[in-house]
């Protein structure tokens, strides 16, 4: 290759087997290269709360908040900022490409995969993702948005047909895409699973080169979500440049042979391979040697930016007063003795959602360590209780327990069985949870054989008789100083690892606290479908007493009880969607008996979406912590202990009961189809508009400061000046939401009330005043036309609502569009 040729001036050195070889991954995570040009290879990465890298097993990277918990921050700056950790994070990982970030909506709030998505809500979702986008392509490298479009259960997947009208398309779940385009300039497309209206999301002309190439211009490389590709000619004709992963299914030889059959033509390939190097070419993998190596970067600023970022979207639902007056949070030490810290969530805190979103972190602070750390030096007792379990199966390997942990890998499987045998590869692991999407050796082989070997020693705190589980994709057996104590080789197929792995077997094991024994997992991994791997190692200490017993007495015994209830990877993961609103096992139990011997008494919820809460009216005290990354102890200890404002606003609504919800009677869909019947009536749209009391209204939080909205003027009909006042003797936030209403319907029954317009979050100082001025969304008085399928103007009267939530106006300005 020519120093510096242009993509265009490359492509039309290569040949047409060349460009195909272009239009397909050669593994999980890499581009083809030309060798005969020095086109090198390109190397993606899963995001959007990390960049993994091509290894469930290699080095770990910063964790950052859930998609939603950075939009519950309504602070396009400080995400931005987020995004340049990202894509530092990116770079670190040898990756050009951030799979990220996810902007489909919250359409039902059981979504499995809602966690990695930001809001109900289009124009916030549109906020957040061209701040997130902004940050990471300045880092120099690509963001890839996903999934376009509709891509909203993982009820049947890989084939629901989301049926959604034109007009809903417009105006909510095309709005976060085409703000990605239209203003961060992003430069990939990922498309979904799902079918739309009928195609498949990568077969869709009209969404790719209708809508997206079409009307709104992109120009950049559209890329299949993985195994979601489902055509060689369609796809190819539809727009969608790169399947993905390789090797190729539908592409390679089967597409030339389309180009001889007239069936695609040569300069459709053509076009596609010059995406394909325009995007390296304007991330500069064209010009280098390739990916280069995967590394872990753990830059103290960027902790200390994903810690205040965790503790900003914390959201305050509930902080009543006692008989005194004083509010139950921010907590202080006066009067206070005594701590009870408890729930399943406590100790070990969820940081982050399942599935492909998953990556190792660099380190994680869990909630009871940081609030012993605050409590402890001031001689405040410190108890800790679980109360309940809630995994549906057994816990994951504590790694506090264990010293270095290592794999080693092992060409033939029947090697595990040679003392003798050299392990192909070796390395240290920090994680008991691992995945294998490729050969784990390297060889170019997709659909390998290997063995693998996980050892470390296991130093129990606990006496008695542990047990231990395994569930795997090949067969597996784990053993304790050398004794076999469970093997799954006899157990079926399809119960973990999306339906090609085995389901969890278990054993336990007599083990003495204080004593170190040799703990191994060995894998035996032969060809399968997909060729993926995978194993999950679980132990769970014994337990002698009855866990909620001993929560309530520690409860009872304490002067303040702070209990730490949740979800985890179990409930909430791509993959599947959760079945209820309620939280899983006995922590509504938990939560009730606690509040009943412990007056002073505040819920921590660590879940990356609503859940129930029927006890909220029995506790003083509810903060809302979603998955919040890996400083999440320090993040939730700096908003519990005041240190910062809480400032974070529900990016969806609560509701009180899942048959409260717009999607209700339509989700997750029957025989193939998912009809949106809903429509424009998503979320808060719905509850407003139908006169549906929500448990906590879209954009509610609360602060410990007293900010409200004293005034506000239209300065035109897109612009508005708000005052804030803040009358306490501490700094504050105020997050200011203009709603648009008008007058009247548009013809349509699914006219929402009203409409997210504008935002604006702002520091108050103490018994102060500030002034802010906000800016509307262009599109405030427009609607999609069916008829001409294009934004339209309405006339007549709209009123603007300002307030602190969908449910709390402070003033009503009215607006007449003629």
């Amino acid at each position: 290759m020519t120093a510096g040729a242009s993509p265009e001036a490359l492509i039309d050195q290569l040949t047409i087997d060349e460009q195909v070889s272009l239009l397909a991954g050669v593994d999980f995570w890499h581009t083809a290269s030309v060798d005969r040009l020095r086109i090198p290879a390109m190397r993606v990465s899963d995001g959007p709360v990390g960049a993994r890298g091509t290894r469930y097993d290699g080095p770990a990277s910063l964790a950052v908040p859930c998609s939603t918990a950075l939009a519950a921050t309504w602070d396009p700056d400080l995400v931005e900022r987020v995004g340049h950790v990202l894509g530092r994070e990116t770079l670190a990982k040898g990756a050009s490409v951030l799979l990220a970030p996810t902007v489909n909506l919250h359409r039902t709030p059981v979504g499995g995969r809602n966690f990695e998505c930001m809001s109900e809500d289009p124009y916030l979702t549109s906020r957040i993702a061209v701040a997130y986008i902004r940050g990471l392509q300045s880092e120099g490298v690509a963001s890839c948005i996903k999934h376009f479009v509709g891509n909203d259960t993982e009820f049947e997947r890989m084939s629901i047909d989301s049926q959604i009208d034109e007009r809903t398309l417009r105006e909510l779940y095309l709005v976060p895409f085409e703000a990605a385009v239209k203003e961060a300039g992003v430069l990939a497309v990922m498309t979904g699973y799902n079918r739309i209206n009928g195609p498949f999301a990568a077969d869709s002309e009209p969404m790719l080169r209708g809508v997206l190439r079409g009307e709104w211009g992109f120009d950049g490389l559209v890329m299949s979500d993985w195994f979601g590709l489902h055509s060689t000619v369609e796809a190819l004709a539809a727009g969608a440049d790169l399947e993905m992963p390789g090797p190729t299914r539908f592409r390679g030889q089967a597409l030339l042979d389309a180009v001889g059959r007239g069936d695609v033509t040569a300069e459709q390939v053509r076009g596609a391979a010059l995406n394909v190097l325009t995007l390296m070419d304007r991330v500069g993998a064209l010009a280098s040697e390739g990916p280069g190596p995967e590394l872990t970067r753990d830059a103290p600023d960027d902790r200390a930016l994903i810690r205040l970022a965790g503790a900003s979207g914390m959201v305050l639902l509930r902080n009543v007063s006692d008989e005194s007056g004083t509010k139950t949070l921010p907590l202080t030490r006066d009067g206070v003795r005594r701590v009870a810290v408890l729930g399943p969530n406590a100790a070990l805190g969820q940081i982050m959602g399942g599935g492909s979103a998953h990556v190792t972190p660099t380190h994680v602070v869990h909630p009871l360590e940081a609030i012993v750390e605050r409590l402890r030096p001031h001689g405040v007792e410190v108890a800790h209780a679980v109360g309940c379990t809630i995994n549906r199966s057994l816990p994951q390997l504590d790694l506090r327990l264990c010293g270095p942990m290592t794999i080693d890998y092992f060409g033939d499987p029947d090697d595990l069985e040679q003392d003798d045998a050299d392990p192909a590869l070796t390395s240290t692991i920090g994680t008991a949870r691992l995945k294998w999407v490729a050969d784990p050796i390297g060889r170019s082989d997709a659909n390998p054989e290997y063995g693998a070997r996980i050892s470390t020693t296991f130093t129990p705190d606990v006496s008695g008789a542990w047990s231990f589980g395994v569930e795997s994709v090949a067969p597996a057996r784990l053993l304790v100083d050398n004794d076999v104590v469970l093997d799954n080789a006899e157990m079926a197929i399809g119960g973990s690892f999306f339906g090609t792995g085995r389901a969890e077997v278990t054993a336990t094991a007599a083990l003495e606290a204080g004593r170190s024994y040799k703990l191994d997992v060995e894998i035996r991994h032969r060809r399968t479908g997909m060729g993926l791997g995978g194993v999950n190692i679980g132990a769970e200490a014994p337990y002698a007493g009855d866990r909620m017993i001993d929560a309530v007495d520690a409860a009872a015994a304490a002067d303040l009880s702070i209990v730490i209830v949740g979800t985890n990877d179990d409930w909430e993961s791509e993959g599947w969607d959760r079945a209820e609103l309620d939280l899983p096992g006995r922590q509504d139990e938990l939560i009730r008996r606690v509040a009943e011997v412990c007056p002073r008494t505040v819920v921590v919820i660590n879940a990356g979406a609503p859940v129930a809460m029927p006890w909220a009216e029995s506790v003083p005290a509810v903060l809302m912590a979603w998955f919040p990354g890996q400083e999440m102890g320090d993040s939730l200890a700096d908003v519990l202990f005041g240190d910062v404002e809480p400032q974070g606003r529900l990016p969806v609504t609560f509701p009180r009961r899942l048959e409260d919800t717009p999607a209700f009677e339509h989700h997750p869909g029957r025989n193939g189809v998912a009809p949106y019947l809903e429509r424009r009536l998503v979320g808060y749209r719905w509850y407003d508009t139908v006169g549906r009391e929500p448990l906590f209204a879209f954009g509610h939080g609360l602060g410990y400061a007293d900010v409200s909205i004293t005034s506000a003027r239209m300065l035109d009909p897109f612009t508005v000046e708000v005052d804030l006042t803040n009358t306490s003797p501490r700094a504050g936030v105020g997050v200011v939401q203009i709603y648009a209403h008008r007058d009247g319907h548009d013809g349509a029954d699914d006219d929402a009330d009203q409409r997210l317009s504008g935002f604006a979050k702002l520091d108050v100082p103490a018994e102060g005043s500030t002034t802010t001025v906000i800016a509307l969304d262009p599109r405030t008085y427009q609607a999609w036309d069916v008829n001409t399928h294009a934004w339209m103007e309405v006339p007549g009267v709209h009123e603007l609502r300002v307030g602190t939530s969908s449910r709390e106006v402070a003033e009503r300005l009215v607006v007449q569009m003629r």
